[in-house]
């Protein structure tokens, strides 16, 4: 029987959590079929929240200049994407919001990081609060209003366009301003496979998994729920499977030909 076994974690210096496990024994060719399935679902199932859209004092569109900000509105929301947020426990539980809000207002001079932000409350921890948004270089205000979703992988600003085409067009309240968003909580995955020998000699293969997260999932519960994810894919179809009906009508088939 397959064991999975963590082998060693720690957090690197940008703060981001790595581990490795090991599988072993595993038939020789169940080492690749395996990796690539965990691999691909760690990158592409695995859930997280990122700004999708801000809100900056009166811009109506990310080429306009923000008055006393030493950044442009580009660099500002490049910065902005790079906060990670951290689930609260209902919401890990499935019970998602689907947009939440947070904001700021600050006066300058100031230095504006994440930490200054308001969030909602019991629902999101923002896991880098130094994360570094702007600096406001003389006396001016400096409001920040952001959209924050839920989703998987990484998504372009072109697929969610249209739906602020009509809030770009009014001329009483700022504009949204589209962010590419990564929701994916993981950083790298890697795995490799060697060939080892059993208790009795015999060829067996050993899968060993890196996980690099961005800190608001562990490698080890990120790995949890990728099993989960997988399990939950594949046993419905071992359960729902008739092999009595596939039969019959196969047998079916071959009597009219």
């Amino acid at each position: 029987m397959s064991t999975l076994t963590c082998i060693e974690t720690f957090i690197d210096r940008e703060d981001n959590y790595f581990s490795s496990f090991l599988v072993e024994p595993l038939e020789v060719g169940q080492g690749v079929t395996l990796g690539n399935a965990i691999r691909r679902t760690l990158l592409s199932d695995l859930t997280g929240s990122a700004v999708t859209g801000a809100r900056i004092n009166n811009l109506k569109h990310e080429f306009s200049v923000v008055e006393g900000v030493r950044e442009d509105v580009l660099e500002v929301l490049l910065n902005l994407k790079e906060i990670i947020f951290q689930h609260s426990f209902s919401a890990a539980n499935g019970n998602f919001h689907p947009k939440l809000k947070a904001f700021l207002n600050a006066e300058g001079p100031v230095i504006v990081t994440a930490g200054m932000l308001y969030l909602p409350k019991n629902l999101l921890k923002i896991i880098n609060p130094t994360q570094y948004i702007c600096t406001v270089v003389d006396g001016s205000e400096f409001y920040l209003e952001l959209d924050i979703e839920n989703g998987k992988g990484y998504r372009l600003t072109e697929e969610h366009t249209k739906k602020n085409i009509e809030e770009k067009l009014s001329l009483t309240r700022p504009s949204t301003l589209l962010v590419d968003a990564l929701f994916t909580p993981i950083r790298k995955v890697n795995y490799k496979i060697r060939l080892i020998n059993d208790t009795q000699g015999n060829i067996k293969e050993s899968l060993h998994l890196e996980i690099t997260t961005n800190g608001s999932i562990t490698p080890k519960r990120s790995l949890y729920e990728t099993l989960k994810i997988l399990m939950d894919l594949f046993y419905p179809l071992l359960v729902n499977f008739n092999f009595s009906s596939i039969s019959s009508q196969l047998l079916k088939e071959k009597n009219n030909v």
